[in-house]
């Protein structure tokens, strides 16, 4: 019965210096250039997610800045035509009382479209309800466009100033968020730089591998130039080989130490 017998390239005897250096260099060098698909992209979209992130951010604490703005512009303007001209309500019958309620309901209006856009952000933070509130705060309008007495004046008023501070409460939310947002942002870019120069170093240290077999391979033909082929001879080569290999790897690695590369 025949015996079965190892493949070559299992036995010990087949790794050489000069082919271990080959395939420890192919290998580093393609995780070195592999490692960016796998190792280094999916931190980039993470960084390009949480810019994004913080951009929404920005441009939500704008609008709801703006809304603001926009609404104490118009409410001041409704409260000064309402202060000066309350009397004017009662006692005023004629062209005069129609320009003045003509002005006050469209000052209602003007400033009901800043309290919407608080609203509309508000419900997109899921902090109140759409539908409702909206039908609640135009039912309060019409009210007051209506009827020009304090009482409707006042729920529109102290509606509107509920909603104010929950827009600001919100923006104090949200501006916590973007600081996060940029600390989370912060930390990825550091992962990420360190990610490229951990490749960097694989790639440095596979061709050192790889410079080392072909310098292995160099000496092997210069023995072979000058005659140096018993034993002894070999046995030297041998040792030369593991020494200038040893050598190249030993820089190789200081090098990747002078990167900053963590051990993995």
């Amino acid at each position: 019965m025949p015996s079965l017998t190892s493949p070559v390239v299992l036995t010990r005897r087949y790794w050489t210096a000069k082919r271990l250096a080959i395939l420890i260099g192919f290998v580093l060098t393609i995780l070195g250039s592999l490692g960016s698909h796998f190792y280094v992209d999916p931190m980039q979209d993470r960084s390009a997610w949480l810019d994004q992130q913080s951009k929404d951010t920005v441009a939500k604490i704008d609008t709801l800045k703006n809304a603001q703005a926009q609404y104490l512009l118009f409410q001041q303007q409704t409260s000064l035509v309402y202060a000066l001209n309350s009397v004017g309500f009662a006692a005023t019958d004629g062209p005069g009382r129609t320009q003045i309620s003509n002005l006050y309901q469209l000052s209602l209006l003007d400033r009901s479209n800043a309290v919407r856009a608080m609203i509309g952000e508000l419900a997109l933070a899921k902090i109140i309800d759409y539908p409702q509130t909206r039908s609640k705060y135009a039912a309060l309008i019409d009210a007051a466009r209506k009827d020009f007495s304090l009482a409707t004046y006042t729920n529109v008023d102290d509606f509107e100033r509920s909603t104010m501070d929950q827009a600001n409460t919100l923006m104090s939310l949200l501006q916590q968020n973007y600081l996060n947002l940029g600390q989370a942002k912060t930390e990825t870019d550091r992962v990420v730089d360190q990610r490229k120069v951990t490749l960097l170093a694989l790639i440095t240290l596979g061709s050192a591998f790889l410079l080392a077999a072909n310098l292995i391979s160099t000496r092997k033909e210069e023995a072979e130039v000058n005659g140096a082929s018993d034993a002894s001879a070999a046995s030297d080569d041998r040792v030369a080989e593991l020494t200038t290999a040893a050598q190249i790897i030993e820089m190789a690695l200081d090098q990747a130490k002078t990167l900053g590369v963590r051990p993995l």
